[in-house]
C-alpha cells in the first residue's frame, strides 16, 4: 500500500512538473514575440525620424498611418496601409486606379511636408506622351483634389495591404505616455523577472549535488521535534515530582523531630511533677509525725 502511494505520488509530482515546464515555454514565447514587437515598434519610430517625410521606412517598404477617411470604404482613419517607393522612372509609368502616396506642402507646421493618399483618376501627357502629372481624387471625396500631382512628389504607391485599426495604436505608441507605458515598463519587468529566472536557474546548479529536504525530509523532523519536546517534558515533571517527594519527606522528617522532642518535655516534666508530688508527701507526713509527737 506504501508503495502504491509514492508511486502515485510520484506520478503526480511528474506530471504537475510536466505542466509547469509546459506553461514556462508559453510564457517565453509571448515574452519574446512582445521582446521582437518592442523592437519592431523601437525600429519603426527611428525609421519615422529619419524619413525626409516623418513617415517609417524599412528599405523599399513604407508604413503609413491613415489620418482621415477620404478613402472610405478602401481604408479609413486609423488603418496602417503598406506602400512601395518608387523610383523617377517609375513614377513616370503610374496607371488610373493605382492608389498613391503624394507630397504635397506642410500644412500643420511640423516642418515636413504632408503626405496624401488619394487614387489617380486621370494620367495628363504633354503632347510627346510624357506624363506630366496625375489626376488624384479620394474614393470618399465627391470631388477631385485640386493640384495635379506632379511625378516628382509621388512617394509610393499602396500595394493593396491594410491593416484595420492598428494606427490608432501607433499613434498612442508614439506619444511618451504611449511609449513608457506599452514599451518601457513592460520591457523592464521582462529583463527583471529573466533576471530573477537567471538567478534561480544559476542557485539551482550551484545546489545540484546537495541533499535536498523533501516534503517526508520535514514531516520526520517535525516529529522527532515533537517526540523530543514530550520527552523533555516528562523529563521536567519527574524531575519536579522528585522535588516536591524529597520535600516531603525532609518535611516529615522534621516534624517527626519536633514530635520527638515534644514527648521528651513530656516525659521530663512529668517527671519533674512526679518528684515534686513525692517531697510534697514526704513533707506531709513529716509535718504528721511531728503533731502527734507534740
Amino acid at each position: 500500500m506504501s508503495e502504491e502511494k509514492e508511486l502515485l505520488e510520484g506520478a503526480d509530482k511528474k506530471q504537475k512538473s510536466g505542466a509547469r515546464k509546459v506553461l514556462g515555454i508559453i510564457g517565453n514565447v509571448i515574452l519574446w514575440i512582445f521582446v521582437a514587437f518592442c523592437a519592431l515598434i523601437t525600429v519603426l519610430a527611428f525609421a519615422q525620424t529619419s524619413s525626409s517625410y516623418n513617415v517609417p521606412s524599412i528599405g523599399a517598404t513604407t508604413i503609413l498611418n491613415v489620418q482621415t477617411d477620404s478613402m472610405f470604404p478602401t481604408f479609413k482613419a486609423g488603418d496602417i496601409i503598406i506602400g512601395e517607393k518608387v523610383d523617377d522612372t517609375e513614377a513616370m509609368q503610374l496607371n488610373v486606379e493605382d492608389v498613391i502616396t503624394f507630397a504635397v506642402d506642410d500644412l500643420n507646421g511640423d516642418g515636413y511636408r504632408d503626405l496624401n493618399t488619394h487614387r489617380i483618376i486621370e494620367v495628363e501627357k504633354d503632347a510627346s506622351g510624357a506624363v506630366t502629372g496625375y489626376v488624384t481624387k479620394g474614393d470618399n471625396n465627391p470631388i477631385e483634389d485640386t493640384d495635379t500631382v506632379l511625378p516628382g512628389a509621388v512617394v509610393c504607391k499602396w500595394n493593396g495591404t491594410k491593416i484595420p485599426s492598428l494606427g490608432k495604436f501607433l499613434s498612442f505608441l508614439q506619444t511618451p505616455t504611449g511609449f513608457l507605458v506599452v514599451i518601457v515598463i513592460p520591457l523592464v519587468l521582462f529583463f527583471l523577472f529573466e533576471l530573477i529566472v537567471f538567478i534561480r536557474k544559476f542557485l539551482a546548479i550551484k545546489n545540484e549535488g546537495k541533499k535536498q529536504i523533501t516534503q517526508a525530509d520535514e514531516e520526520l523532523i517535525r516529529q522527532r521535534a515533537i517526540e523530543e519536546y514530550i520527552k523533555n517534558q516528562q523529563a521536567n515533571a519527574a524531575a519536579q515530582a522528585e522535588a516536591a517527594a524529597k520535600d516531603a519527606s525532609a518535611e516529615a522528617e522534621k516534624a517527626a523531630d519536633d514530635a520527638a522532642a515534644a514527648v521528651q518535655e513530656a516525659e521530663k516534666a512529668a517527671e519533674d511533677a512526679a518528684a515534686e508530688v513525692k517531697e510534697t508527701v514526704a513533707e506531709a507526713e513529716e509535718a504528721a509525725e511531728k503533731v502527734q509527737a507534740e
